[in-house]
């Protein structure tokens, strides 16, 4: 489906259920014996009290790795981490490939070493990490991080989201990386974005990407360095094309978390009460265009759905009422996965639809040129 939806930059209100936690932070090193590669990053995490190389709070936390740009200090992405250590993540920043001829094949291994290092240090009794490392990863990166996550992320069934912010082509390929991801993968862009534009850059990422959940949200009137906070470097370069931008580096930061914070909940924390805004965001909000694969009950140029058609669980029993004859129903999960199917005879149907699982679901009724729709919430 896709969305297009010219803006006014109003705010959207994210209410979040975590706790507040202070912010600790440590510089790490850890050692890849396949590559004989020493990987150093930041580490910024919960902790109960703020300060550098305290201890992790009690509880294990899911693990979120952001790759830097191009000759970009890990330092332009203070406001993701400070964003998200009080949310109880994980953050970790590779400091490795900051120079003018990076290795991006290397650059991804070491972002996606790193999840998969952290989760060593939590069986480590030794790590300050010990038994606080949750089995939840996502990979984020811009611009050259961008397309080196797509490189980490490529072929790995563990992951549970992938989230870039104007991903850059890379040698190897990130467009072909793109084809072999699994998770579920949200792409950010610009409308101004003069230094990877988006036709050769993160539009055939997104196209590339195959797995039956992903979103691609372009920010009106952002800019490539306006993905990260302030930076001489980035701010350089993209000076040589000049582009036109129309909103201030917060705003695009307020998009960002925003839509990545919906994202998360659903997809890492396994909220399911996050679905529904996440969708409702993506179709709806006046600050970028926005296309998903994901499920929606907003129908393009319709209602977004027919009071008359509902839906409910009884059981193992699905029940449908205000159906039309000859109607196909099709009930999905939130990751476009079809769980159920069947036709209409009369103004009802029921059907048994064994294991299905707590979550947010949509039933379609498909009938002509007619599609309606109805949420199924599901709690067992």
């Amino acid at each position: 489906m896709r969305y297009r939806h010219l803006f006014s930059l109003l705010g959207l209100s994210v209410a979040c259920s975590a706790q507040p936690f202070a912010i600790g932070s440590m510089s790490m090193s850890f050692y890849d014996a396949d590559r004989d590669r020493d990987v150093t990053c930041d580490l910024h995490y919960p902790a109960a009290t703020a300060g550098d190389d305290v201890p992790v709070n009690d509880g294990a936390f899911p693990v979120i790795v952001i790759g830097h740009g191009f000759v970009m200090s890990v330092d332009a992405y203070t406001y993701l981490w400070e964003h998200y250590a009080p949310l109880g993540y994980i953050v970790a920043l590779p400091t490795t490939e900051a120079g003018f001829a990076p290795d991006h094949s290397a650059f991804g291994a070491d972002i996606a070493f790193l999840a998969s290092a952290l989760a060593v240090a939590n069986e480590d009794g030794a790590s300050a990490f010990y038994q606080h490392v949750a089995p939840s990863v996502v990979l984020m990166g811009h611009s050259m991080g961008g397309g080196a996550a797509f490189l980490g992320a490529a072929g790995d069934a563990t992951l549970r989201a992938l989230v870039t912010f104007a991903p850059a082509e890379t040698d190897p390929s990130a467009v072909a990386a793109a084809a072999l991801v699994q998770a579920p993968t949200l792409v950010f862009a610009a409308s101004e974005d003069c230094v990877t534009p988006i036709a050769d850059h993160s539009a055939p990422m997104y196209a590339a990407v195959t797995a039956p959940c992903k979103a691609f949200v372009n920010i009106t009137g952002g800019g490539h360095c306006y993905f990260g906070d302030d930076s001489f470097t980035c701010s350089f370069g993209e000076l040589t094309c000049g582009p036109d931008l129309s909103i201030s580096r917060e705003q695009q930061h307020t998009v960002v978390t925003d839509i990545t914070d919906l994202w998360l909940r659903y997809h890492v924390l396994e909220d399911a009460d996050a679905f529904t805004p996440l969708l409702d965001s993506l179709g709806s909000q006046a600050r970028f265009i926005a296309e998903t694969t994901c499920l929606s009950t907003f129908m393009a140029g319709e209602e977004a759905a027919d009071e008359q058609l509902s839906a409910w669980f009884a059981g193992e029993r699905l029940v449908v009422e205000g159906c039309l004859p000859g109607e196909r129903l099709v009930l999905m999960d939130g990751q476009g996965r079809t769980c159920w199917a069947g036709r209409t005879s009369t103004g009802s149907r029921e059907a048994v639809v064994p294991d299905v699982p707590s979550g947010a679901y949509v039933l379609f009724a498909e009938g002509g040129h007619r599609r309606r729709a109805c949420r199924v919430p599901v709690v067992r």
